[in-house]
């Protein structure tokens, strides 16, 4: 069995490579603090895609439409919309003006950056965790009992 069809370990490879990109376009921000007109960039959150079986068509559960949470009491959360789920590796730059604009038309904020790349940073490092922890248990499985 290949490691990259395991769902957890591809989910987590996809969370890791949303926050290598986001990281960047925080880097790309910072670096054009001072450039007069720029309007900083930041990534959509992140959205595990659905896939694999029962997520869709012709999952292991047959089902034809993506499967979606119903509302069993007033008090819940509404669920997310079908296309809320999807999209997790078609990361694109959206436009994110900070609360600071100058006199040059720069709307880069140093301290918001900051915030994001840290945020990046802490989110990158528990992903790498998960991954290294999920590694270690299947290795731990496939050895089997001494």
């Amino acid at each position: 069995m290949d490691i990259s069809s395991i769902p957890l370990l591809a989910m987590l490879r996809g969370r890791m490579t949303y926050f290598t990109e986001r990281q960047r376009l925080v880097a790309e921000n910072v670096a054009n603090a001072d450039t007069p007109g720029y309007r900083p960039k930041d990534l959509a959150p992140f959205r595990f895609r659905v896939s694999g079986p029962g997520a869709g068509p012709g999952g292991a559960f047959g089902s034809e439409a993506p499967t979606v949470m119903s509302v069993t009491h007033p008090a819940h959360q509404r669920p997310s919309a079908p296309e809320d789920v999807a999209g997790a590796r078609g990361f694109r730059a959206e436009r994110t003006p900070d609360a600071v604009t100058t006199l040059d038309g720069n709307q880069v904020s140093l301290e918001d950056q900051m915030m994001r790349m840290a945020d990046s940073r802490m989110n990158y490092e528990a992903a790498i965790g998960f991954y290294q922890k999920s590694v270690s248990l299947i290795r731990m499985a496939a050895r089997g009992p001494k």
